[in-house]
C-alpha cells in the first residue's frame, strides 16, 4: 500500500468473455485491460474501492464456479459422498492453498497503487497484498462465507499491509495468502502498532444464473405468477430479515457444537432453530449430543432432561441448606461452650 496515484483495473467485456471458461482464463497470459488513473485517495479510498470489488464479484457466477472447482478436493462427507462444503475452515484451506500455488506476490509499480478486479489477478496470476485480499475474499464470499479486511501498520505512522479475514464458526480468522502460512495464522501482535478491521458487504438482492432466470421468466409468462411469488417459491424465505435470522441462529448452534448437516434439515424453519438454541442453552452438552446423534430433540427427552436437572438442582439446594445449618449449629455450640 503506497501513496502517489491509484489505478483501478476492472475487467472488460473481452475479459468477461474469456473468463466464462475458467480454465481458459487461467491459461491466458495477457488480456486488454480497462484502466483508470486518478489521484491517490488515501487509505480510506483504497479500502472502499477494494471492498466494493469484493461485494460486486461475490455474486458473479464465474467466481463461484472457480471456487467450487477449487473446493472439489475437500474431503468427502460420509453421508453424501460429496465434498463437505459445510466445513468453513476446510473451504478456506482449499482456497488458500490454490491461491499460494497459482497467484504470485508482485509489488505495484513505483508510486502507483493498483486495485485489480479478481479476474485481472487470476489472468495475470499476480498481485500485491490488496489484490490477494480482494480475490481471496471474493472466492470465500461466493460460497457464503462472510469476509472482511484487516489493515495494519508495523511502524505506527501509516498503514502498510492489508489482508483478508473470514468469519469461521469460532470467530474471525486471518486469510493472508502473501505470507505462505495457513488460514487462521495468528500474527505476532507485538509487531503491529495499529490496525483496523473492515467488514465486506454481501450483495443486495438475489443472484440468479442465466438458466434459472430464463426458467423463471418462462414460468411467469405461462402462469401469470408475479416475480415475488416465484422467487419466494424458489428460495423458501419470506424476506431478507428471516434469512438473516436463520443464518444467525445456525451460526449460534454451530458454535455450540451442533453439526451443520443436522440443523440444515430445518433451514426453512426459524422457529425450530430458535427452539433448539433455547434448549441447548438450557440443557448444555447433552442436548448437543442428542441432536447430533438423532437429528431432533423429542418432547419426551426434553421433559426427562428438565426433570433430571430439576432434581439435581433440588439436591444441590438441599445440600447447601444442610451445610449452612451445620455451620450455624457448630458456630452456636462453640459460642456457648
Amino acid at each position: 500500500m503506497q501513496s502517489g496515484y491509484v489505478q483501478i483495473l476492472p475487467d472488460t467485456q473481452q475479459q468477461h468473455a474469456r473468463a466464462r471458461a475458467v480454465d481458459a482464463s487461467l491459461e491466458a497470459s495477457t488480456v486488454p485491460l480497462s484502466t483508470r488513473r486518478q489521484a491517490y485517495p488515501g487509505v480510506e479510498g483504497v479500502i472502499s474501492a477494494a471492498s466494493r470489488l469484493v461485494t460486486k464479484y461475490t455474486g458473479d457466477e464465474r467466481i463461484r464456479s472457480l471456487a467450487l472447482k477449487i473446493t472439489s478436493t475437500i474431503r468427502r462427507h460420509r453421508l453424501t459422498g460429496q465434498p463437505d462444503l459445510r466445513n468453513i475452515d476446510a473451504i478456506a484451506s482449499a482456497i488458500y492453498k490454490w491461491m499460494v500455488r497459482n497467484v504470485n506476490y508482485v509489488r505495484d509499480p513505483w508510486d502507483v497503487e493498483r486495485i485489480q478486479s479478481p479476474f485481472v489477478t487470476i489472468t495475470q496470476r499476480a498481485g500485491d497484498c490488496d489484490d490477494h485480499a480482494i480475490l481471496g475474499a471474493a472466492l470465500l464470499q461466493s460460497l457464503g462465507i462472510q469476509t472482511g479486511f484487516r489493515i495494519v501498520s508495523r511502524t505506527g505512522r501509516h498503514f502498510d499491509h492489508i489482508y483478508a479475514v473470514y468469519q469461521s464458526p469460532t470467530g474471525w480468522k486471518s486469510f493472508d495468502t502473501t505470507v505462505l502460512k495457513y488460514p487462521g495464522y495468528v500474527f505476532d501482535e507485538r509487531l503491529i502498532k495499529k490496525s483496523r478491521h473492515v467488514t465486506n458487504l454481501m450483495p443486495e438482492g438475489l443472484g440468479l444464473d442465466p438458466i434459472t432466470l430464463l426458467t423463471t421468466a418462462t414460468t411467469m409468462a405461462s402462469t401469470g405468477m408475479t416475480l415475488k411469488n416465484t422467487l419466494s417459491s424458489i428460495f423458501g424465505a419470506k424476506d431478507s430479515g428471516e434469512r438473516q435470522m436463520r443464518g444467525a441462529l445456525r451460526d449460534h448452534l454451530m458454535q455450540r457444537g451442533v453439526q451443520s448437516e443436522v440443523i440444515s434439515l430445518s433451514q426453512k424453519d426459524n422457529a425450530t432453530l430458535q427452539r433448539y438454541a433455547q434448549i441447548i442453552d438450557e440443557l448444555g452438552a447433552p442436548a448437543v449430543q442428542q441432536l447430533n446423534r438423532y437429528g431432533q430433540l423429542s418432547p419426551v427427552w426434553i421433559t426427562q432432561q428438565q426433570a433430571a436437572n430439576k432434581t439435581k438442582k433440588m439436591g444441590l439446594y438441599a445440600g447447601l441448606a444442610i451445610g449452612t445449618l451445620v455451620l450455624i449449629g457448630g458456630g452456636y455450640m462453640l459460642l456457648n461452650k
